[in-house]
């Protein structure tokens, strides 16, 4: 029955064509056939202000902006010497602990450095018995080796101990800050566990801040890495660093990442409002993704015009599952048609 319908509907229509006959460019459509063929409109929006065109993020530490501070030993933390907010320099004690291990690494340590001295003489006396023909080059070449071994050894030791300073009582030490900077979080209270090298204070340098904001899908597929972004109530603008290549699936929102102008203050955690627009030359139009047609290999639309419709050649600048940011030969507030549209493809195709 519905098949009749469309067909009777097809045949009473009144069908002018203002271009090749193969092709036509625009053609008239009764009411009585819109009805029947279920045709339905929706207004063209101007894609600078699109819907989501404005929003807002939180400010966050961009990586490597955050040092931690980690002991090199199973301990306890015996007093922390700073507070969340605290602004410390560099090598300044942040915390006193406690553990049996660094008085064990600290005798090691030692040790180890009269190794690399005793070593560093005995190569010395080889090269010259070496020199006199009283010892062998693999001998001389052992000599050095060792040295090398025993200064690698060193340095290791050096290494793991760098961050540390002796405090007073046995098996109690002091670490130092890495970093100047701000103290921003303390996981571990007075008296409990501090593991071998995991975090539990870190130090946040203020140098930069990022802002995080998630934006719908079709905002965010008109933005590109480098684009400026207006920050409300400040004359600078921040600029996209980085624009994640997934979709939340539950928000159907994409998240980008903004570096923000130096010269203000800011604060991790705090909520700036944010404006966009979409880029690109020439301006630029929202349809839904429904309205949009592909005829010859041509991406169209069916723009309501008199009587009847217009078929217009687009070019898409972005896309998302719902609407489609498009340039072409039409204005905002233009009617597209968004349903009936296999009926108006096989007219402009002359079927």
């Amino acid at each position: 029955m519905v098949k009749r319908i469309l067909r009777a509907a097809l045949i009473v229509m009144m069908v002018r064509v203002s271009a090749a006959p193969a092709l036509a460019q625009t053609f008239d459509v009764s009411p009585a056939s819109r009805k029947a063929l279920g045709i339905s409109t929706f207004p063209v929006v101007d894609g600078n202000r699109i819907e989501g065109a404005s929003a807002f993020g939180t400010v966050v530490a961009p990586p490597g902006n955050f040092h931690p501070v980690t002991s090199p030993f199973d301990a306890v933390l015996l007093e922390p010497l700073v507070i969340p907010g605290m602004s410390v320099k560099a090598g300044q004690p942040v915390a006193i602990l406690y553990s049996p291990d660094f008085e064990t690494a600290t005798a090691e340590l030692e040790n180890q450095r009269i190794m690399a001295d005793h070593m560093d003489h005995l190569a010395e006396r080889t090269y010259e018995l070496r020199e006199l023909g009283l010892r062998s080059a693999q001998e001389a070449d052992e000599a050095e080796h060792d040295t090398k071994t025993a200064h690698q050894t060193l340095s290791a030791l050096e290494g793991r101990l760098s961050a540390v300073r002796a405090a007073a009582g046995s098996g109690r030490f002091q670490l130092i800050a890495p970093a100047a900077g701000i103290v921003s979080g303390i996981s571990v209270d007075a008296g409990g566990h501090v593991g071998m090298s995991e975090p539990f204070l870190s130090i946040f340098d203020g140098k930069r801040y990022w802002l995080d904001a998630a934006l719908p899908e079709r905002i965010a597929n008109t933005l590109t890495i480098g684009s400026a972004v207006a920050l409300t109530g400040i004359e600078e603008k921040g600029e996209i660093v980085a624009i994640d290549p997934g979709v939340d699936v539950r928000q159907q929102s994409v998240r980008i990442k903004i570096e923000l102008p130096g010269s203000q203050t800011w604060r991790l955690g705090q909520l700036v409002d944010i404006s966009l627009e979409t880029q690109g030359e020439g301006a630029a139009l929202v349809v839904p993704a429904r309205a949009l047609v592909r005829i010859g290999g041509v991406d169209c639309v069916f723009v309501e015009s008199g009587s009847g419709f217009r078929r217009v050649e687009v070019e898409v600048v972005t896309r998302s599952r719902e609407e489609v940011v498009l340039r072409g030969d039409l204005a905002r507030g233009d009617q597209v048609a968004i349903s009936g549209l296999a009926a108006l493809k096989n007219l402009a195709e002359g079927v």
